[in-house]
């Protein structure tokens, strides 16, 4: 079994990790403001912030990590009645907090819906190579 790449436990990817660069907890001057200047619904500043906070943030996982986290995005969004709002929904407990409107965005699949789309352009490589090889020996 695949091991986490920074952690002593299994690689359990979830689609909320898809959503870790965009914390705002106890950053809200700084990386809240900055995600603030971006319209989510708008499809050029979505690609913006896919790159810099999805695409980016995850290019030093190995070919294999990269996909299983993008296997478990592609099998979210085989399912069409997965719901993606879920994900964005705010724990009152939690120190996890999303910027501002975005739990209310008009169409939460197809923010994943991207998200799936810039990683298969950045990741072929990476996802043709691990999909060659049997995940079970990992």
């Amino acid at each position: 079994m695949l091991m986490h790449p920074f952690l002593d436990r299994l690689y359990d990817p979830q689609i909320g990790h898809f959503l870790g660069g965009f914390e705002v907890y106890d950053c809200e001057e700084t990386l809240g403001e900055e995600l603030l200047q971006y319209d989510i619904e708008c499809a050029r500043d979505r690609k913006k912030l896919i790159y810099k906070y999805v695409v980016h943030r995850f290019r030093n996982l190995s070919y294999r990590h990269k996909f299983l986290f993008f296997c478990v995005l592609a099998i979210a969004l085989d399912d069409p009645d997965y719901d993606f709002s879920k994900v964005f929904e705010h724990e009152v407990v939690s120190h996890s907090a999303l910027p501002p409107g975005w739990d209310e965005m008009e169409d939460f699949r197809v923010f994943f819906e991207d998200i799936y789309k810039y990683l298969a352009e950045e990741w072929s490589e990476e996802l043709d190579k691990a999909s060659q090889e049997d995940p079970t020996t990992w």
